[in-house]
């Protein structure tokens, strides 16, 4: 147990690193973010009472568009530079390597976004209820997205301008988790953590984490044979 545990740790702590080496492209999500919240809020007139109805499904856009651009780079910076073959000769299994890759890319890409849910309910002049919903639907839903992600990125490694194969591949895996997501977070304020959009998003996410790391894994070992 604490050779795997030690080796998870590895990996998340060098994936960071070399993020925070990286001169601040891994908030590039998170300024998408913002510049996708803000032309939103112009687009449809600036004005709170045409704002509050669709703050919950433009905030939603915005994560799910913020964390695609970042699902092409998962792996393929690895497999690039060949790291990802001396992680697979160091009998570390592809499992393990995607679980602590997910791991960090949670941390990296969909944690910012979380934290920035305050600002957007500013900008938008959402309620409390309102956004502790979204809060707990970004939570969620967070396993969900990051594995599909993954799933979507594995598949993809080694081919060139795969970003718009990887859209195509991501959305109609996350469509459902985008529906339950939004309808939550407005539910909320009457049901709270009970509504049965926050059930149906804990079912996706376990699904979506037994499944997408395992077909992450496999997808990556037919890769590099």
């Amino acid at each position: 147990m604490e050779p795997f545990m030690s080796r998870l740790y590895g990996i998340i702590l060098r994936d960071m690193r070399i993020a925070f080496r990286s001169g601040g492209a891994w908030l590039m999500g998170l300024v998408f973010f913002a510049v996708f919240l803000s032309l939103s809020a112009i687009a449809v007139g600036g004005e709170f009472k045409t704002l509050r109805p669709l703050a919950p499904s433009i905030i939603w856009l915005a994560i799910v568009f913020s964390l695609l651009f970042s699902f092409e780079q998962l792996f393929s910076s690895d497999a690039n530079d060949g790291s990802l073959e001396h992680i697979k000769l160091s009998g570390m299994s592809m499992g393990n390597y995607v679980l602590a890759k997910v791991c960090a890319h949670w941390l990296l890409s969909f944690l910012p976004l979380i934290l920035a849910l305050p600002i957007a309910a500013f900008l938008y002049d959402l309620q409390m209820p309102i956004l502790i919903g979204l809060f707990f639907s970004a939570l969620v839903a967070s396993p969900a997205l990051v594995c599909y992600g993954a799933f979507s990125g594995a598949c993809l490694v080694g081919f060139k301008g795969g970003g718009f194969l990887l859209v195509l591949l991501t959305i109609p895996l996350v469509i459902p988790v985008l529906i339950f997501s939004v309808s939550g977070a407005v539910s909320f304020s009457a049901s709270g953590l009970f509504a049965l959009e926050f059930q149906v998003l804990v079912g996706i996410s376990l699904i979506a984490t037994a499944i997408g790391i395992p077909a992450a894994a496999a997808a990556l070992n037919t890769g590099m044979e």
